[in-house]
């Protein structure tokens, strides 16, 4: 991910990942974005959070994100995440 200005890339990307998104926040600045995401599941089992963690390990990985998990609300079935694109580095070949 290059940029979070287009929110219906956001949308694409969580879906991709397994995740329906309810809301994205604060977009704007390019490089960070606030996510309320669905969870599917009426109670979460360790088996089912790790499975999500490792849903989010996969998109940090892939799409060259941070993710950080700001609040799981099982009362909603919903989480919280913050992303922020990482800064790619300039690699000079000699």
């Amino acid at each position: 991910m290059k940029n979070t200005y287009e929110p219906q890339l956001i949308y694409d990307l969580f879906v991709r990942y397994g995740f329906m998104v309810r809301r994205i926040d604060q977009f704007d600045s390019g490089n960070f974005a606030k996510i309320r995401a669905d969870l599917d599941c009426e109670l979460l089992t360790t088996g089912q959070l790790m499975e999500i963690a490792t849903r989010l390990i996969s998109m940090e990985q892939k799409e060259n994100l941070e993710i950080h998990v700001v609040h799981i609300d099982m009362l909603h079935r919903s989480m919280r995440v913050n992303i922020m694109i990482r800064e790619q580095e300039a690699t000079l070949i000699r």
